[in-house]
């Protein structure tokens, strides 16, 4: 996903897509959306990108927790992020906003969405750490985890001849 998505509370997560599709500044589809939400799940939420009211917050957050999702995900707004940050729930957004969501408007979930510029569809997998969220197709996760093993490895081994007095320059033959 594109870098205006932070994370703002929590640590690394990754799991199944569990997709929103919200009106601009609406909570509501959030809310009927968690009722389905598997555990292990990640709320992934299209909220258009708005940020003049917060789409999530201490209440939708102590809902995913009770329903064993491990992380969400928002473009958009949210907010209670020092009540969230001290339940350790991980918690990625574009913005921070005081205004509370409008609630009644309609939306949709269990659908593809947008988020961060990219696709997600439902069953998806997301994974998200400080340097941000990335996105696999279902289909091609085994592909994905193999390549992350091997790149995993190859900085491994990097970080090793650089601790051993290599140049960087020469471990990539840049000279």
């Amino acid at each position: 996903m594109d870098g205006g998505i932070r994370r703002l509370t929590g640590d690394r997560m990754a799991g199944p897509a569990h997709t929103v599709m919200t009106a601009l500044g609406d909570s509501s589809t959030i809310h009927r959306a968690l009722v389905d939400a598997e555990p292990g799940s990640v709320l992934v939420v299209d909220a258009q990108g708005g940020t003049a009211r917060a789409v999530w917050g201490a209440v939708l957050t102590a809902a995913a927790i009770e329903r064993g999702a491990v992380g969400a995900v928002i473009d958009g707004a949210v907010r209670d992020i020092d009540e969230i940050l001290s339940w350790g729930f991980t918690l990625f957004a574009r913005a921070t906003c005081p205004a509370g969501p409008h609630k009644g408007f309609h939306g949709t979930y269990r659908v593809p969405i947008q988020c961060g510029g990219v696709v997600v569809n439902p069953g998806d997998v997301v994974v998200g750490d400080g340097d941000g969220v990335s996105v696999v197709p279902s289909a091609g996760a085994e592909a994905a985890l193999a390549a992350v093993d091997e790149v995993t490895e190859r900085e491994r081994q990097w970080l090793a001849r650089i601790r051993a007095g290599e140049s960087s320059a020469e471990i990539l033959e840049l000279d």
